[in-house]
């Protein structure tokens, strides 16, 4: 799976899941291990978790890569890590408070 499909099948998941703002940003020439990381937000901490745990399920459905899943202790910020694509599910205050967006800012959205 290239890595549009990757990140179709991730926005996908989280808009089926009505996940909010939901941003990526192709971050290749600045990081060595990551080609793309997706921001979405989650309307609670069970919603976040939802969001994670559908979005483990359709990876592991679709064969993609999964290294990993944390912050599943506070649900608050939730990782997946799948390789290329690496995505961040936050409740609105915690997005609100880390502003990943600003840290890359400069990149290119799609």
């Amino acid at each position: 799976m290239n890595l549009e499909q990757q990140l179709k099948t991730v926005t996908n998941t989280i808009e089926e899941l009505k996940g909010e703002d939901i941003v990526t940003l192709k971050i290749l020439e600045q990081s060595a291990d990551i080609e793309a990381i997706v921001i979405a937000t989650g309307r609670s901490v069970q919603h976040v978790r939802g969001i994670a745990n559908n979005l483990k399920i359709e990876a592991k459905r679709l064969n993609m890569k999964m290294l990993g899943i944390e912050g599943i202790e506070t649900g608050h910020w939730m990782l997946i890590d799948l390789a290329e694509v690496v995505v961040h599910v936050m409740t609105e205050k915690t997005r609100k408070f880390y502003k990943l967006e600003k840290l890359w800012s400069g990149l290119e959205n799609t």
